[in-house]
């Protein structure tokens, strides 16, 4: 008996020290699409991603909400820094529209785990142009011009300065 718990033992070392190896810290892929560059007061900041659904409207074939990712972080920032912008237009064919339109939905989010408090902030359009390119109806690559002011929203009500916000993106419409 004492033979058999004998080799239990080094049997279950083995069993729990294999079960104890460490692998590395899981990183997620960083997506970068070399779509575009948004520019925040000044900083130029790298467009991750540019993607779209069409509105629900008449003319939804020429309708577009854009969804624009960048990254703002900073090299001395160590957490995560970006922004987000919805865009909204109504008909690409249009060329230029000018900001703010009634009844479209444009918001530029800016998240920023570097500070304490207030993480995530909101900003609505008050001036500005977007000039759009459109892709042709067969399909192909649309590029989309923005140069606006942008203030802050907290609960409605616009605050604070204005910042602004200019910058190009592209993307593939199928």
């Amino acid at each position: 008996m004492k033979r058999i718990s004998a080799l239990l033992l080094p049997a279950a070392a083995a069993v729990l020290l294999a079960a104890c190896s460490t692998s590395e810290d899981y990183l997620p892929p960083v997506h970068k699409c070399d779509c575009g560059v948004l520019i925040l007061d000044g900083d130029s900041l790298e467009v991750l991603g540019a993607e779209y659904v069409y509105l629900q409207q008449e003319d939804s074939l020429f309708s577009r909400r854009y969804f624009v990712t960048a990254d703002a972080r900073t090299p001395d920032e160590t957490e995560e820094h970006g922004v987000s912008l919805i865009l909204d237009v109504p008909n690409v064919q249009q060329g230029a529209l000018f900001y703010p339109v009634e009844g479209l939905f444009t918001q530029l989010d800016e998240t920023n785990f570097n500070v304490a408090f207030d993480t995530t902030a909101t900003y609505r359009v008050t001036n500005g142009v977007a000039s759009v390119v459109p892709a042709p109806l067969s399909g192909g690559e649309e590029s989309v011009t923005l140069d606006f002011l942008l203030r802050r929203e907290i609960d409605g009500e616009l605050v604070g300065f204005d910042r602004t916000l200019k910058g190009n993106f592209k993307l593939e419409i199928n």
